[in-house]
Order: structure tokens, then sequence, then C-alpha cells
């Protein structure tokens, strides 16, 4: 139910291993009305082919009920993308733009590196770039001032631009991500719950934990939103309108906005067929200017940075428009459900928004959590006397009544039992549960000493972890492990044995004394 809500956007990563079996942990996460990553299933994968990530996404979307994500971010793996390619047909596929920004420090290490010019340009061109032809013409002047038109790997990664380039993205809904930073900061928070060692049946057990603590933070930001007071001056309509609507990690990214606005103006305004448009300059870099397209009744449009497309949060500069024509409150086609105070409360539900006939997985979940709602609000209102009780047994009899007849259900055996003739009795069929082999992954390295140590799961070692593996010294002297040769009892010079002496002159002083 979470998933109809906020599942428009997901995340999708494999480079966390959480099990002894060394099996890829798949989490589908997403992002609730808080800004915080919440999960949508997981799973536990043998390998990393398309035909797996085929099964894996067509399982899942079952589960789902049916109804694809608007948009997904991967690493570039082309078994996956292939894989939604098929699945997920109408879904905008968006490669993790961090993992492409790494790749250029390993093929472009010439000119891509600390504080180089080169750098500085690239962020430009992918973060600053707000109309498609800006960003190509940009491109290829980066690539002939530095001699890098033959370059095979930016030729490739050029002709993917409208997977990773954040410009051909903005149009669609990311909530913000260009990254799959979410999946992996998921997979930082399992740490505290499972380990290389961790078989499956207790996975399922620490994933259960792991869920519950996900739930709880987010009751906790339910209740800090909720009666957590906005400060907001009594002439800021705009802020204070935002402060009843949206919840409190989403009002301070709208408080943000609209306190940037006041680094721009209005410039030059033009109406025609109904729609006004407005050139929003930047105060303090006149060529960075946006053009905010609204319509004069009810003020539908859009600007050019597509900052709402993207997040689902009105930007500066259509902001800026309100507060030139005087509008006091955020339209409602520009506040998005998901963003809303109580977008999560989808346990309270009613018969108009239950979905008919479909056969969906979905619908029988929610109809099922509907009755049983439903259900326990008569039982509370019949419990209090015997007669309530009496007349709530009989309505319950009878409705049972005209269910089987309309119904096809048949309960199940309670025990499946088969006969074995020659020793004449039965015996209860089992079935035998074996470990999964273990995984053959790709993309991950080996374990190394020194600076680029990792664990088994593949994250860096702290200093501490490093520390503890660090080999003993060895006793010059002695040949013991844990001291060296200054430190050494046999050695009279050191300071270990100097205390023991003086402890020693100590006692047999007082000796003399008694």
């Amino acid at each position: 139910m979470a998933y109809q809500y906020f599942g428009d956007v997901v995340t999708f990563d494999t480079t966390y291993r959480t099990n002894k079996y060394d099996m890829p942990f798949a989490p589908f996460t997403g992002v609730n009305h808080h800004m915080q990553s919440i999960q949508f299933g997981c799973a536990l994968l043998q390998d990393e082919t398309e035909v797996t990530f085929i099964w894996l996404f067509q399982t899942w979307l079952e589960a789902m009920g049916g109804r694809p994500p608007t948009s997904i971010i991967t690493d570039q793996d082309l078994a996956m993308k292939g894989a939604i390619a098929r699945v997920f047909p109408n879904t905008r596929h968006r490669l993790c733009l961090w993992h492409i920004k790494k790749k250029f420090v390993e093929k472009l290490s010439q000119v891509y590196y600390k504080k180089s010019k080169f750098k500085k340009d690239v962020k430009k061109c992918i973060w600053l770039t707000y109309k498609k032809e800006d960003f190509e013409e940009r491109w290829m002047a980066l690539m002939k001032e530095n001699g890098l038109e033959g370059n095979e790997w930016l030729q490739q990664l050029y002709e993917i631009r409208d997977s990773w380039v954040p410009v051909y993205n903005r149009g669609t809904f990311f909530a913000g991500m260009n990254t799959t930073g979410r999946s992996e900061g998921v997979n930082s928070f399992f740490d505290a719950f499972v380990s290389s060692t961790t078989n499956l049946k207790e996975f399922v057990v620490k994933y259960d934990q792991a869920l519950k603590r996900i739930m709880k933070r987010e009751s906790d930001e339910d209740f800090e939103s909720e009666h957590k007071f906005r400060i907001v001056k009594d002439n800021e309509f705009l802020l204070k309108h935002a402060a009843k609507v949206y919840t409190r990690n989403i009002f301070n990214k709208f408080k943000d906005e609209i306190s940037e606005a006041l680094n721009y103006k209005v410039e030059e305004m033009t109406n025609a067929d109904g729609f006004q448009s407005f050139v929003v300059k930047s105060k303090v870099n006149e060529l960075q200017k946006f053009t905010v397209t609204l319509d004069s009744q009810t003020y539908e449009g859009m600007c050019e940075c597509q900052n709402f497309e993207f997040v689902g949060i009105l930007c500066r500069h259509i902001l800026k428009v309100f507060v030139r024509l005087d509008i006091d409150a955020i339209p409602d086609h520009f506040i998005l459900p998901r963003w809303r105070q109580k977008a999560n409360k989808f346990r309270i539900i009613d018969s108009e928004g239950l979905v008919h006939d479909d056969g969906k997985e979905e619908s029988e979940a929610l109809r099922l959590s509907h009755m049983c709602q439903e259900s326990t609000k008569l039982a509370c209102l019949a419990a209090p006397s015997y007669e309530s009780y009496k007349i709530y047994i009989e309505a319950m009899n009878d409705l049972s009544e005209k269910l089987l007849k309309i119904s096809s259900y048949v309960p199940p055996p309670i025990n499946v039992c088969h006969e074995i003739d020659d020793l004449h009795s039965t015996e209860r069929t089992q079935v035998l549960l074996l470990d999964p082999n273990i995984s053959q992954t790709k993309g991950r390295k080996k374990d190394v000493k020194g600076k680029d140590a990792t664990t088994h799961s593949g994250r860096l070692k702290s200093g501490i972890e490093l520390a503890l593996n660090k080999k003993k010294r060895k006793c010059n002297l002695c040949k013991g492990i844990g001291h060296d040769k200054r430190t050494c009892p046999e050695n009279p010079m050191s300071k270990a044995n100097k205390a023991l002496e003086a402890e020693a002159q100590s006692s047999d002083s007082d000796q003399e004394m008694t």
C-alpha cells in the first residue's frame, strides 16, 4: 500500500552482499513524504543475468499490483537495462550520475583531476544547463578545447546522454534524485542488522526488524511534522499556506526556494492567448535567466528550469512571479499529494478508493484491509451488551451463508499424508530445503590489505578494523609478541623493568621499616 502512494520513483541497486552465500541483496527503495528512504521489497539473487532480472522485476511488479513506477534509477548494467526495457517499457530509466562521474577520474585522469579547469567546466556543463541545445553545444566545445573529440569512452557516453544528463530528465518526476544513493544508504542501514555470516532464516527475521525500524522512524517524523510549529511571519502568506499542507522536511525545502527568490527579479512580461510569460533574471548573474509561463485564469504553467516536474516543489522563479502577482496561496495543481501531511494514512481506506473486478493482488489486499477495519468497528459497537452481541453474531452467520453461495473458495486440507501400504502407517510429507549455492557475482573487488582494505561485504574498513587486524609487533630481544625491544621486560633499560625495580625497592624499604 505504501507503493500505491510513493511508488512513482524507485531506485534499484545490487552492489551489496548480506549473507554467507554471497547472494546480492537487491532492495527496491523509494521516498516517502518526509524525504526518507522506504522499502518496496527486496530480493536475494543467485546471479546477475538478464534472465534473473526479468524474473525479479516481473515478480515484484505482480506483488505491487501490476502498476510500474514512473521512473527508476540504477547503475550502468547492461543486463539490468535490458530487463527494465522489457518489463517496464513505459518507465523512465535513468543511470546513476555518481557512478558515471566516478569513471571520469579513471578514464580521463590526464585532464580530470582536483581543481582542474576541465573538471569545473564539465560540472557546469552537466548541472547548469537547462536546455538540451545548450548542453550539446557546451559539450562539443569542451571536447574540442581539450582535444578529446576522438575519445571512444566519451563518445559512447554522449550517445546515451539522455539516460544520465540532468537536462534530459528534468521533465520526469524523480523526487529530486540523480543517483542510487538512497539504495546505498539503505545498504549501510542494513549493516546494523545483517552481516556476511547471516543465513537465510536469520535474514528474514533481521529484515523484518529493519522494516520496523524504518516504520518507527517514519512515525516519529509524522509526530514532529504534525505537532512542531513552523516559525513564519504574519505577512509571509505563501509560507503560511505551505506550513499547513506540507510535511516538515518538504516545507523546509519550499522555504529555501522562496528565500532564494529574493535574489531574482521579474523584468519582461508578455500576454498572448490567455498565457502570461515572464523572464526571471538573477540579480547576481545577469546571464542566468528563466522563462515562466502561466495561465492567466488558473495559474497553471511551468518554468524553464523544470524544478517542479523533477522534484515536485515549486521553484524560486515561479514563486518570484507569484509574489509579483500577489498570489497568497499555492494553487492546488502545484501541491503533490505525496508531499502532503498525512500522505501515508493509507491504512484508513474507504470503499471509493478500492479498485473493483480487476483481479489483481493489489485490490485484494486493499479490500481485505478495508473489511477488517469495518468488522472491527462493528465488533466494538456490539461488544458492550449481550443483546447487541447476539445481533452481530446472527448477522455474521447470515452473511457467511450468502458469501459461501457465491464464493468458490474451498478450505485446504489440514494435513497432507500419504499411506505406505507395506508398513500400514501414514507419514507427513516433508520438503527438504537446502542452502543455496554461493553466488557468482560481478563488479565486486576482493579483500585487499592496506589502505584499500575492504570487508567481506565490499565496504571500506574503518580505522578501528584496520588497527585490530594489524600485524602485532615482535620483540627482537625475547622474540615475544605484543611489545618491542624498548618495552621488553628482559631489557634492563626498559621502562617496565625500571618500574619493577622501583616497586621491589619500595617493598624492601617497607619491610625494613616494619
